[in-house]
Protein backbone atom coordinates (compact mmCIF):
# COMPACT_ATOMS: atom_id res chain seq x y z
CA UNK A 1 0.00 0.00 0.00
CA UNK A 2 3.12 2.29 0.67
CA UNK A 3 4.46 1.95 -2.60
CA UNK A 4 1.14 2.90 -4.21
CA UNK A 5 1.57 6.43 -2.11
CA UNK A 6 -1.54 4.91 0.03
CA UNK A 7 -0.58 5.35 3.75
CA UNK A 8 -2.60 4.50 6.19
CA UNK A 9 -2.98 3.35 10.06
CA UNK A 10 -3.63 -0.31 10.66
CA UNK A 11 -5.44 -0.25 14.20
CA UNK A 12 -5.64 -3.86 13.86
CA UNK A 13 -4.87 -5.75 17.16
CA UNK A 14 -5.03 -9.42 18.15
CA UNK A 15 -7.54 -11.67 15.96
CA UNK A 16 -8.95 -8.05 14.45
CA UNK A 17 -5.94 -9.42 11.66
CA UNK A 18 -7.39 -12.62 10.57
CA UNK A 19 -10.31 -11.43 8.22
CA UNK A 20 -7.72 -9.03 6.40
CA UNK A 21 -5.92 -12.34 6.39
CA UNK A 22 -8.65 -14.03 4.72
CA UNK A 23 -9.28 -11.57 2.08
CA UNK A 24 -5.57 -11.47 1.13
CA UNK A 25 -5.76 -15.26 0.43
CA UNK A 26 -9.31 -14.88 -0.89
CA UNK A 27 -8.57 -11.80 -3.40
CA UNK A 28 -4.94 -11.58 -3.54
CA UNK A 29 -2.54 -8.23 -2.61
CA UNK A 30 -2.97 -6.95 -5.96
CA UNK A 31 -6.85 -6.14 -6.02
CA UNK A 32 -7.19 -4.73 -2.55
CA UNK A 33 -4.27 -2.07 -3.53
CA UNK A 34 -6.23 -1.65 -6.69
CA UNK A 35 -9.59 -0.98 -4.50
CA UNK A 36 -8.00 1.25 -1.80
CA UNK A 37 -5.99 3.16 -4.44
CA UNK A 38 -9.57 4.24 -6.33
CA UNK A 39 -11.30 4.82 -3.02
CA UNK A 40 -8.16 7.21 -2.00
CA UNK A 41 -8.76 8.78 -5.39
CA UNK A 42 -12.21 9.60 -4.21
CA UNK A 43 -11.79 10.33 -0.36
CA UNK A 44 -9.58 10.67 2.23
CA UNK A 45 -9.41 7.61 4.44
CA UNK A 46 -7.41 7.43 7.32
CA UNK A 47 -7.43 3.84 8.31
CA UNK A 48 -7.28 0.70 6.44
CA UNK A 49 -10.37 -0.16 8.50
CA UNK A 50 -12.51 2.04 6.13
CA UNK A 51 -11.75 -0.76 3.33
CA UNK A 52 -12.89 -3.49 4.83
CA UNK A 53 -16.16 -3.40 3.84
CA UNK A 54 -15.41 -2.67 0.30
CA UNK A 55 -12.30 -5.35 0.17
CA UNK A 56 -15.01 -8.04 1.05
CA UNK A 57 -17.08 -7.62 -1.62
CA UNK A 58 -14.79 -7.84 -3.93
CA UNK A 59 -14.23 -11.57 -6.27
CA UNK A 60 -12.15 -14.33 -5.51
CA UNK A 61 -9.28 -14.44 -7.19
CA UNK A 62 -9.19 -17.26 -10.22
CA UNK A 63 -7.78 -20.30 -9.47
CA UNK A 64 -4.93 -21.13 -10.46
CA UNK A 65 -4.25 -22.57 -14.13
CA UNK A 66 -7.22 -20.85 -14.81
CA UNK A 67 -7.77 -19.62 -18.59
CA UNK A 68 -7.58 -15.36 -18.69
CA UNK A 69 -9.65 -14.12 -20.85
CA UNK A 70 -7.83 -11.71 -23.52
CA UNK A 71 -10.52 -10.10 -25.65
CA UNK A 72 -9.33 -9.50 -28.83
CA UNK A 73 -10.08 -6.23 -31.05
CA UNK A 74 -12.97 -7.36 -33.08
CA UNK A 75 -12.33 -4.07 -35.54
CA UNK A 76 -9.54 -4.44 -38.66
CA UNK A 77 -8.46 -2.48 -41.24
CA UNK A 78 -10.16 -2.34 -44.50
CA UNK A 79 -9.02 -1.33 -47.66
CA UNK A 80 -5.59 -0.26 -45.70
CA UNK A 81 -7.91 2.06 -43.63
CA UNK A 82 -8.54 2.03 -40.06
CA UNK A 83 -12.07 2.23 -38.83
CA UNK A 84 -10.48 5.79 -37.04
CA UNK A 85 -9.59 6.09 -40.89
CA UNK A 86 -13.00 5.61 -42.37
CA UNK A 87 -15.43 7.77 -40.31
CA UNK A 88 -16.51 5.13 -38.05
CA UNK A 89 -15.56 6.71 -35.12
Amino acid sequence: MTASNINVRWPFTGNQWFPLIALIKKCGVPALVDYARRTVDRTDVDSARYFMRGWSELPPMPAEGAPVHRPRPHLRAVGGQTPEERGIF
